[in-house]
């Protein structure tokens, strides 16, 4: 599953983030917020005319403040899962997502709850699941590691730190995006050095993420659109194997309005057996 592949390097951004706020939270709580307060400031003002890092690293601080907001991801693989509604990334290591989505030709709902993962449906759906509308997806099979990997995906805070932190970085120019003037940014990085940087992974964790890398390719491409508030309004992700052709695409709007997202009812569970009927 190309979405796997391609989300190897979020996924393990996320714990990334997520070990560098721990160590920001050390020391005195007031003067770290102030200097966070302060740190934010200085990158809003240094706006989308200062150089890519800068730009990508205040927007990742836009986008933490955001917290949620309405996302969509598109896939020229059809054996990669698509979807629209809303994500929340307020907590690195926990993302989560509710989309409604495609698979295998169905109409179905995809909620992620960090390594939680589980596909649902409508009321006719239910009709084959003994009227339950949600079946759970072990993480540890490969359809429920890829609805893991696709909710890390659509955490921006990890996609921009990924990028910010790219050896090469450049201001692609501005271009509208459904009717919005944004600042196009682009990260190219080797695999091998993205990965090598990954310090927090275990080296089978490390093996296994590079591996996957490169299959779609030894460098990987990352497209970002700022707008004028320092938003991501949209990202693409490809390796050089195939090329833009075969990008994966997210868009954000709406930013903290998002809904929260919960995990279904215990007892609106269908058994794991029964998955596949919702594909039938």
């Amino acid at each position: 599953m190309r979405a796997v592949r391609l989300a190897s390097t979020v996924a393990t951004a996320a714990v990334l983030l997520a070990a560098l706020t721990a160590c920001g939270s050390k020391g005195d709580s007031k003067s770290t917020a102030a200097d966070a307060k302060d740190a934010g400031a200085a990158a809003a003002a240094a706006g989308l005319t200062a150089d890519p890092k800068a730009a990508l690293t205040a927007a990742a601080l836009v986008m933490q403040k955001a917290g949620n907001g309405k996302v969509a991801m598109t896939s020229s693989d059809p054996s990669a899962p698509g979807g629209s509604g809303t994500a929340d990334w307020k907590d690195p290591a926990k993302v989560a997502v509710d989309v409604s989505s495609d698979l295998g030709g169905k109409k179905l709902k995809v909620r992620v709850i960090g390594a939680d993962a589980y596909v649902g449906g409508d009321d006719a759906t239910a009709a084959a699941l003994q009227g339950k509308h949600w079946v759970k997806v072990p993480a540890s099979e490969e359809m429920g590691a890829g609805f893991g990997v696709m909710g890390q995906m659509m955490n921006p805070v990890a996609q921009l730190t990924v990028a910010a932190g790219s050896g090469k970085l450049t201001k692609v120019g501005q271009e509208s995006v459904d009717g919005v003037q944004t600042t196009h940014l682009r990260a190219v990085e080797d695999s091998a050095a993205l990965v090598a940087g990954m310090t927090s992974l275990t080296p089978e964790q490390r093996q296994s993420v590079q591996k996957t890398l490169e299959k779609d390719g030894k460098t990987l491409t990352i497209d970002l659109w700022l707008n004028d508030k320092q938003e991501l309004v949209k990202y693409q992700e490809y390796g050089d194997t195939n090329g833009a052709s075969q990008a994966v695409t997210v868009t954000y709007s709406d930013l903290g309005k998002g809904t929260k997202v919960e995990a279904p009812a215990a007892g609106d569970l269908g058994s794991q057996a029964d998955l596949l009927k919702l594909f039938g």
